[in-house]
C-alpha cells in the first residue's frame, strides 16, 4: 500500500465514522434538546459540548486534514477533480460550521435559561445541509477508494 493509498483509506473510515456521527446527532441527540428541563439546559449543553471535542471535533479535523494533504498525494486512478470536490465539500462544511452552526449552537439558550425553541428548530432545519455535505463527502471516499482499488486489481 503506498503512502496516498494509506491516506485514502484512513480519511474514508473516518468520513464514514463521520457520517455516522452527524446522522445520530442529527435524529438522536438534537431530538432529545426539547426535553432538558430550562432549570438544567445550561449544564446539559454545556456538558454536551464538552464531551463531542474528542469524539466529534478532533476527527472532522483529521478528515479535513486529509483532503487537504490529498492534493499532494493523490491515489493513483482518482482523478484530480474528485479530490478538489472533496476539498470544496470540507471548506463548505468547515466554513458554515464556523459562520453558520457553531455561533447558533451558543447561542441555543433563551434567556430564562432553557432552550430557544426559535433558535433550535432553525439549527434542526438547516443543520441538514450539515448531514448533506458530511454524507456526499463520505460517499465520495468510498468512490475514491473503489476506483482506486478497482484500478489496482486491473494493472
Amino acid at each position: 500500500m503506498t503512502r496516498s493509498q494509506g491516506l485514502l483509506l484512513f480519511t474514508c473510515a473516518l468520513s464514514l465514522y463521520s457520517v455516522g456521527q452527524v446522522w445520530l446527532v442529527q435524529l438522536s441527540s438534537y431530538p432529545l434538546w426539547r426535553y432538558v428541563g430550562e432549570t438544567h439546559f445550561r449544564a446539559y449543553h454545556l456538558a454536551w459540548w464538552r464531551s463531542i471535542w474528542g469524539v466529534v471535533l478532533f476527527p472532522a479535523i483529521l478528515v479535513s486534514a486529509g483532503a487537504v494533504i490529498m492534493l499532494w498525494w493523490r491515489p493513483a486512478h482518482v482523478q484530480a477533480w474528485m479530490v478538489w470536490l472533496g476539498l470544496a465539500l470540507q471548506v463548505l462544511l468547515v466554513a458554515g460550521t464556523a459562520v453558520w452552526w457553531g455561533p447558533l449552537m451558543a447561542r441555543l439558550e433563551s434567556p430564562n435559561g432553557g432552550l430557544s425553541m426559535e433558535r433550535y428548530q432553525l439549527l434542526i432545519a438547516t443543520h441538514w445541509l450539515r448531514v448533506a455535505l458530511v454524507t456526499g463527502y463520505g460517499l465520495l471516499t468510498i468512490w475514491m477508494l473503489a476506483r482506486s482499488a478497482w484500478a489496482e486489481t486491473q494493472d
